[in-house]
């Protein structure tokens, strides 16, 4: 890893260019909820196919990627791997603009879901080889924060947009394909491989190392448990963004502008939640009293949602709901705890894999339920009852979780030695 101690100009252009993308693809990931209705309608589907376009297609393919795509962004480079990332997600946006039938959309979605598989890690990348390592904590947090902003634009921001403008979801989406040239010229003229790393000679691992990895993998049980909370305890709020959540809240009395934007206090609460998460964890020096709060806060805002129609608390319970979501920032932090520094990339992917894969499932799960349940062609809020338990019914499971099954770590590897200072001990 590039050894800098201080921020340069080229190297703040770099990192900032990465954390545009990843905005970038948070808010396609997520702006497909915001049009729900208008794209079913369009592509005649049912919630169901809906639920499977908006979130397993793009899901499978984004959790299945993170590992390639670390080896992909070895192997060619930041620059060429954001390239890529970029261009695929504009094409496919473009082309689901487009698409006049499910199957062709459903493709396109996959291929949104691939573009965006590059994001989170290329962000890491930037980080630690072109700004300072004592501020590497801090610059991961405040860009999880910049990448938040996708989202927060998807809900509320985006369907004013469109209403005050008279667009469609397919006018939205082509200049969303616009914006993904913009940030491809923005890629070709500032960002750069790192000058050290380039000018070396790449050595490969052997093959054994690879297999010694994931043998590590998976002969330990602690991240695939903290892994599993993550994913738990996020879950809700990307689902309710891209599929339902919307719709619920009308059902409620709330106008679909104003749904959208209570949608963007959930993300706000992310926002929020991740650094501060973060700097209670590390002040206190503990991990599991996060995990544990993080998850009481996921199921009493669940439960406050399915029970209330004052809109202050819908708008106060979704904000909690992105707080607890942001619960799994700690698991990022814990899992690393739980590998040597060989296997780092290994864990982030490990953590971010099943939390997209999780998600992907939880979907067309839930949108068959909903289909199953209703009585007529028009929702009710009793047709919801059966989706918002399950919900809590997995918030409940990310409690058992923190309490029972996750080990504390106390902020430091649970694998390798400490190192004391002699004489802060004396």
């Amino acid at each position: 890893m590039n050894k800098i101690n201080k921020f340069t100009l080229q190297g703040t252009l770099i990192w900032g260019v990465c954390a545009i993308f990843f905005l970038y693809e948070f808010l396609l990931r997520t702006v497909i909820g915001t049009f729900q209705h208008p794209i079913m309608y369009d592509l005649d589907i049912s919630f169901v196919q809906f639920s499977l376009l908006s979130s397993t297609a793009y899901g499978l393919i984004y959790g299945a990627m993170q590992i390639p795509v670390g080896i992909i962004v070895d192997r060619v480079g930041l620059k060429k791997s954001l390239l890529i990332g970029a261009g695929v997600c504009s094409l496919s946006m473009l082309l689901f603009a487009y698409a006049q039938n499910y199957h062709l959309a459903f493709l396109f979605r996959i291929m949104t879901g691939f573009g965006s598989s590059f994001g989170f890690i290329c962000l890491l990348v930037s980080v630690y080889e072109w700004l300072p390592t004592k501020n590497i904590a801090l610059l991961i947090g405040v860009s999880q924060f910049i990448g938040t902003m996708g989202p927060m634009l998807a809900a509320g921001p985006m369907e004013k947009i469109a209403g005050e403008v008279s667009l469609s979801w397919r006018n939205i989406f082509v200049f969303l394909a616009l914006f993904g040239i913009v940030l491809e010229v923005l890629i070709f003229f500032f960002v750069k491989n790192n000058s050290e790393k380039s000018k070396k000679i790449i050595i490969l691992k052997r093959a054994g190392s690879i297999k010694k990895a994931i043998t590590n993998l998976f002969k330990k049980s602690q991240p695939w448990i903290i892994g599993l909370f993550s994913a738990l305890v996020y879950s809700s709020i990307e689902y309710l963004s891209e599929n339902e959540g919307k719709s619920y809240l009308m059902l409620k009395g709330l106008l679909p502008l104003s749904a959208s934007y209570m949608i963007t206090f959930a993300w706000i609460g992310y926002a929020i939640g991740c650094p501060l998460m973060g700097i209670i964890s590390d002040y206190i020096r503990l991990r599991k009293p996060l995990f544990i709060a993080a998850a009481v806060i996921y199921t009493i805002s669940l439960s406050v949602l399915m029970l209330t129609r004052n809109i202050y608390a819908l708008s106060f319970s979704f904000f909690l709901l992105g707080v607890g979501a942001s619960g799994q920032s700690i698991g990022f932090a814990t899992i690393v705890e739980n590998f040597k520094k060989t296997y780092l990339a290994l864990a982030l992917s490990l953590n971010n894999s099943l939390i997209t894969l999780l998600t992907a499932i939880n979907a067309p799960i839930l949108g068959l339920i909903i289909d199953s349940r209703k009585q007529s062609t028009t929702l009710t809020l009793d047709d919801y009852t059966y989706m918002f338990t399950i919900l809590i019914i997995i918030a409940c499971a990310s409690l058992f979780i923190a309490v029972f099954l996750v080990k504390e770590t106390n902020c430091k590897s649970a694998v390798e030695l400490t190192v004391l200072d002699r004489k802060a001990t004396l």
